[in-house]
């Protein structure tokens, strides 16, 4: 208040000036404001994009690994391999647990669900004729687990287009604010330039030498 009457600031200007200031103040905040939520934005989809693109990608792998086996051993014929079948889908099953508590879309529900069915159905007491139906379902679920795979690419792509998104808004939204300011600054000194100062009188002094 003190600069404003040194300044000979009129009401009118002093309300300009305090808007103006003000103003700022609450770009500024907003911008923070603003800044925090895009970082936690960021920060939830590139943990979305390891954990339930990069991890399930490699659970994939995993799964696509050991129904290759199976289908490796019952095209043998060889009902001796009943055991080692058995332990692969037990391999399985246990990745499957983990896949389950990834997030999934309603796509990959439906894929991931017809794929688990068939390893349980694949469970069920071998025969040389049971062999040969295990064999055609182990082939599906490879065919599913590729699409599955298909998916993740899509999705992981999906996300780092939402990451870039948002960093490309923050960037134009940043220009802006800095252009407001400037703005805002040319104003407040012009304000300031327009003031009249006060005229300071000057004593004069009463005093005569003798």
């Amino acid at each position: 208040m003190m600069l404003f009457k040194k300044l000979g600031f009129t009401a009118q200007n002093k309300i300009k000036t305090t808007t103006l200031v003000f103003s700022v103040l609450c770009l500024i905040l907003l911008t923070n404001l603003q800044e925090r939520m895009m970082i936690k934005r960021v920060n939830e989809t590139v943990t979305s994009i390891y954990e339930d693109r990069v991890v399930v990608g490699n659970y994939i792998l995993l799964l696509s690994y050991h129904v290759e086996e199976i289908i490796h051993h019952l095209q043998s014929n060889d009902l001796s391999v009943t055991k080692d079948v058995k332990t692969i889908l037990d391999q399985i099953d246990s990745i499957n647990i983990k896949y389950d508590k990834t997030y999934l879309t309603e796509i990959e529900k439906d894929n991931f669900t017809r794929f688990t069915s068939l390893i349980t159905e694949m469970k069920k007491p071998t025969t040389t004729l049971k062999n040969q139906e295990a064999l055609q379902q182990s082939v599906e679920a490879l065919q599913i687990l590729k699409k599955l795979s298909s998916i993740q690419v899509d999705e992981g792509k999906n996300k780092l287009d939402e990451v870039l998104s948002m960093t490309n808004t923050r960037s134009i939204l940043s220009y802006l604010e800095i252009v407001i300011i400037i703005i805002i600054s040319i104003l407040i000194q012009k304000i300031v330039l327009s003031a009249k100062p006060l005229a300071v009188k000057k004593q004069t002094n009463d005093h005569h030498l003798n």
